[in-house]
């Protein structure tokens, strides 16, 4: 008992050490000041949207609706593109553009499916193109703008029947919608492209390495890059060094360290390395665990039935428990039935048990001998007889044995 409570205070105290991961704050509420697209949705886009910056050039075109307001006295309009309302508005900082918030108006409708099919886009303009054409500006990673699609989509260079730039509502949606997590990375998570591009080799680095699932993507939010992906990399020892194992939590995670309590998930190890409980032992011990999570076994164990209540069949129908040795069937199985029926339904079903037990046992020896020779078997446990013998009436004062005046044996 004593050994018990040390254990206990021991994973205690690692727990305690450990850093915990913390929840992820929900997204915050729209911002009141941005600017809102739907109050604005009767002016053309191309009007304000010339290029440059909207009102970088003395308040232009905004002035065109708002005069009156840029010649008054610093209000509430400055909000929309500075941080702060001076008496000055030469010297209020800007806010970024565009606004890099989790709330992304008019969000863009993009396949990456029908970019990323070279035989449908080559016969469409000619050509093809890759992920660097679209993801790459002046040797650095950047995200697509609009003077990126106009390569293409320009309406002096776009094929007939494309959708040129100066149709906007073919690209973009009304309304607002959060940004997906590839797109904008929040909580304890970090990541950096740019040591990504080579693996310790020097080998380059394919962008459907990791974002294996982008070419069949039919909206402009591709999948994040699976687990899987990173996994095959991060725990080959030919392309990363060990400090960077999927194990090392500080990896990927900012603030975190890989303690007893703080393993890495399953999902993060390759699928031919054992979980850290799955000892020599644990083939005997692991009963406990299947029925607590068996979600967690099929991660590995694909081989399963289906069936939420039958996740082992496989295995438990055609490997033999380590109890069941030779005298179990004659000995030991009796016992074990009584007190842990459920236990034998694991593997046997009703019909398994009937069939056998509907059989002559070996123990009543040949057929009109037994009667006579039963007598100290029923002193010494005359359960064993009600196994078969459905109650005491039919198996004892039936068919003229006791109790009958016909046939009644000696005593």
């Amino acid at each position: 008992m004593g050994l018990a409570r040390v254990y206990i205070a021991v994973a205690l105290a690692l727990a305690a050490c450990s850093s915990p991961r913390a929840a992820e704050a929900p997204a915050p509420p729209i911002d009141p000041t941005r600017l809102s697209h739907v109050v604005h949705a009767a002016i053309p886009c191309v009007q304000c949207h010339t290029g440059l910056r909207p009102g970088s050039n003395d308040h232009k075109p905004c002035d065109t609706c708002h005069r009156q307001a840029f010649l008054a006295p610093p209000g509430e309009l400055c909000k929309v593109c500075h941080t702060e309302v001076t008496a000055n508005p030469l010297s209020a900082p800007l806010k970024h553009f565009p606004v890099e918030d989790v709330w992304q108006a008019e969000p863009p409708e993009f396949s990456h499916a029908k970019h990323l099919d070279a035989g449908a886009v080559e016969r469409a303009v000619g050509f093809h193109v890759t992920c660097a054409d679209c993801h790459v500006k002046d040797g650095k990673l950047a995200r697509p703008d609009h003077a990126t699609c106009s390569r293409c989509h320009a309406p002096e260079a776009s094929a007939p029947g494309l959708v040129t730039m100066g149709q906007c509502s073919g690209c973009h949606l009304a309304g607002a919608q959060l940004r997906s997590r590839p797109q904008l990375i929040r909580g304890d998570l970090r990541f950096d492209h740019a040591s990504h591009r080579t693996d310790r080799r020097g080998n380059a680095i394919r962008c459907e390495q990791c974002h294996d699932r982008t070419s069949g993507a039919t909206e402009h939010q591709q999948p994040a890059p699976s687990i899987a992906s990173c996994v095959s990399c991060h725990d080959d020892t030919d392309r990363t060094p060990d400090g960077a194992r999927m194990r090392v939590c500080a990896t990927c995670h900012v603030g975190r360290e890989q303690t007893f309590a703080t393993l890495a998930p399953r999902d993060h190890l390759p699928a031919t390395e054992k979980p850290l409980d799955h000892t020599i032992a644990f083939r005997t011990d692991h009963a406990e665990v299947a029925a607590r999570d068996s979600a967690r076994c099929a991660t590995c164990h694909t081989q399963m039935s289906g069936n939420a209540a039958d996740t082992c069949d496989e295995c438990h129908q055609t490997m033999r428990p380590a109890d069941h040795r030779i005298t179990f069937r004659e000995l030991d199985h009796g016992p074990e039935a009584i007190a842990h029926r459920s236990r034998c339904a694991t593997c046997h079903v009703v019909s398994f048990c009937t069939a056998c037990h509907s059989q002559r046992p070996r123990s009543h020896g040949f057929p009109g001998t037994y009667q006579l020779d039963h007598a100290p078997a029923a002193r010494e446990n005359v359960i064993a007889c009600l196994t078969c013998h459905v109650d005491e009436k039919s198996a004892c004062t039936g068919n003229g044995c006791h109790g009958s005046t016909v046939g009644a044996p000696k005593r």
